[in-house]
């Protein structure tokens, strides 16, 4: 089976389109998302628009390093499971639903409040529900306090007041998370309702390990193995996924494009402060290969919140330079350091944004770093890679 994964043949190229199509939009909803970074929330929608597309974006990175013949991450083999895939954009799905209903959607102020205590309602419901099967008696009461006051709020709003009584009742007891039916919001989302329904009985099949799941495991599907029915359904996940990014992203750009500027003004100052300190970082290089370090022995040149850069003298008059994040302590970048230049040794896809002679790029348009004629700067406040090549 290893064997067969491994060689499998290679995909149409509709599928490698539709993979690299995923890639460039996870990349720029990346990016996106970042520049509209260190702004204070002007508002709980805003706030909570934050949330959902970053939550919308880590799931999209997850798919991204799934897809068989992914440029995110290397591979042994090529696994093929549509099954997981569905998994992951059916919880893209109900994100981008939940966006759009919260974040997106006009309605006045009272509908508002309306909506955002019947979620937080359906919130402390669930955790009732959790904390009362392992008898958590302490979690239970201060969670049911909460519940009533949240009760409380939705009696005394105008919008809920106005509504029929079924509907009220409906929305008091906690179990619904949504004041209108998921498919009606999908539709007005941009998902027609028709596709909405298909797609959430096929996308949650494979959530649970009921009989649609597995009844048809065998020759062209379940295995892991390469053929046109996986192809096919991982082909679907993948448009579905890049859709939903898209379409968010642009509502997000909508949200936040009165706080561009400052947004900009923000990154400005920090890339400013981040220049200077990665000059004083260039000195500092320099300094500690003339200083006379033992080999082996390593220095911290900079940190900030952001990034921890030390340096480890390898061989006389050859440093290796290592960025951390602060927040792991994962290696995010790595470099070697001699007289007769810089040699780039690694770099973290994910934790940077890469800027190719000022154009966004994907993985794979960095085959020029097999090269040497290139050189690189490193912004640590916005997390971008700038190279210059050619």
């Amino acid at each position: 089976m290893v064997d067969f994964a491994r060689l499998g043949g290679t995909p149409s190229d509709g599928y490698m389109r539709v993979v690299e199509m995923l890639d460039n939009v996870v990349r720029e909803c990346m990016y996106v998302s970042r520049s509209y970074g260190g702004i204070p929330s002007p508002s709980t929608k805003h706030y909570y628009a934050s949330v959902l597309f970053t939550a919308l974006v880590t799931k999209g990175v997850t798919l991204a390093q799934l897809m068989p013949f992914t440029p995110w991450v290397e591979k042994k083999i090529e696994h093929w499971d549509y099954a997981s895939t569905a998994g992951l954009v059916r919880t893209m799905l109900e994100l981008r639903i939940a966006f759009y209903y919260l974040c997106s959607d006009e309605c006045d102020e009272a509908e508002w409040e309306c909506r955002w205590n019947i979620l937080n309602l359906h919130d402390c419901v669930a955790r009732i529900r959790m904390f009362t099967a392992i008898e958590n008696d302490e979690e239970i009461g201060k969670l049911s306090q909460t519940a009533e006051e949240i009760r409380d709020r939705l009696r005394a709003n105008i919008f809920f007041d106005a509504l029929p009584d079924r509907k009220k009742k409906t929305a008091l007891h906690g179990q619904s998370a949504y004041l209108y039916p998921l498919e009606d919001i999908a539709e007005k989302a941009g998902v027609e309702k028709t596709q909405f329904r298909w797609l959430y009985v096929l996308l949650s099949s494979h959530v649970h390990a009921l009989p649609m799941s597995f009844f048809r495991i065998g020759e062209e599907r379940g295995r892991g193995l390469p053929t046109p029915v996986e192809e096919g359904y991982t082909s679907i996940c993948l448009s579905l996924a890049s859709t939903f990014l898209v379409k968010t992203r642009d509502e997000v750009h909508d949200l936040f494009q009165a706080f561009k500027a400052q947004a900009d003004e923000i990154i400005e100052r920090e890339s400013r402060e981040a220049e200077e300190a990665l000059a004083d970082l260039d000195n500092n290089v320099k300094i500690a290969l003339s200083e006379g370090m033992l080999v082996g022995e390593k220095k911290v040149l900079y940190t900030s919140g952001v990034i921890t850069i030390e340096v480890t003298l390898v061989q006389q008059g050859k440093l290796e330079v290592r960025y951390r994040d602060v927040r792991t302590g994962a290696v995010v970048l790595q470099s070697t350091e001699s007289e007769s230049g810089t040699y780039l040794e690694l770099y973290d896809l994910y934790f940077w944004t890469v800027i190719v002679n000022g154009e966004h790029v994907t993985n794979d348009q960095m085959a020029f770093l097999e090269g040497d004629n290139f050189a690189f700067k490193a912004d640590v406040q916005s997390r971008t890679l700038y190279f210059k090549h050619g």
